[in-house]
């Protein structure tokens, strides 16, 4: 029986911790300021018997659940019983387990649609955090993002020309889409079951094809997150526009690095994160 679990019922569901952003909305060519929260997005480093297995992105809600049915999913653990401890540590961001037998890896490594290449490409600094032990971590200077209706129009104009080519995603609602534009012409689309996999799809165009991705705008219909943001700072993108919106990491990342970010954008109306 995993010990920690007795300090709650199993399956109640926790408050998701959020942060809160000046933004700038614009519906309809009207500009207007206004306080917005955001779901806050966490690094969480799963070590059982000593070995550290994974490094999940998460939100800080029912981690109990997450890193149980994490190693069940990977065929770690068979059974609950199977976990002896687990012993979550707020601050260091951490999950220490003690199983009743030793680590079994899976055979072979599949890389999900959803893996985010952090371990691979993952700054020494790690990630802005958006809370530490519970309480609210600095945040970066709350400066307003300005907003110029040309740069509204474009946005938008982007978002809506990504979803016009997207034909999986309007025919399946099953996949997802990221296109880049220049210059508000189009230079590629991709569409692919895992969002992170669209991003890497447009950056293996502009490898193969010899393109400067820089200062250009990425449109994409999934939530941008941490990773997400990093895989477009990588190729050199200047805008990041979403159908969805963004986490708390997210827009730290994109203030800190000076890349646009537009969150919930349709033909007419956008929420600017940073910019």
């Amino acid at each position: 029986m995993v010990q920690a679990c007795t300090m709650r019922a199993a399956g109640e569901r926790e408050a998701f911790p959020r942060s809160s952003f000046s933004v700038v909305c614009c519906d309809e060519g009207d500009v207007a300021a206004e306080a917005i929260e955001v779901i806050c997005e966490h690094e969480l480093s799963v070590i059982a018997n000593g070995c550290e297995l994974a490094t999940l992105m998460c939100s800080d809600a029912n981690l109990f659940e997450l890193v149980c049915g994490f190693l069940f999913s990977e065929g770690v653990i068979g059974d609950a019983r199977e976990v002896l401890v687990l012993d979550l540590d707020a601050a260091r961001r951490t999950a220490h387990l003690t199983l009743s037998h030793p680590v079994r890896r899976p055979a072979a490594r599949v890389i999900t649609s959803g893996f985010g290449g952090t371990a691979l490409a993952a700054p020494s600094g790690r990630m802005f955090p958006s809370l530490a032990a519970g309480a609210g971590a600095p945040s970066l200077p709350e400066t307003l993002p300005a907003l110029a209706p040309r740069d509204a129009d474009r946005i938008c104009d982007a978002v809506t020309a990504m979803r016009v080519g997207a034909r999986e995603y309007a025919a399946t609602r099953g996949t997802h889409c990221s296109a880049l534009f220049r210059h508000g012409e189009m230079i590629a689309l991709y569409e692919d079951i895992g969002r992170h996999n669209t991003f890497d799809k447009l950056a293996g165009h502009c490898l193969l094809a010899g393109i400067d991705a820089a200062g250009s705008l990425l449109a994409t219909t999934g939530r941008v997150s941490s990773e997400m943001l990093r895989k477009a700072a990588r190729l050199g993108v200047g805008t990041v526009a979403s159908l969805s919106g963004p986490t708390d990491a997210a827009v730290r990342e994109a203030r800190a690095r000076g890349i646009a970010l537009a969150g919930y954008v349709t033909s007419s109306r956008l929420t600017l994160y940073a910019g």
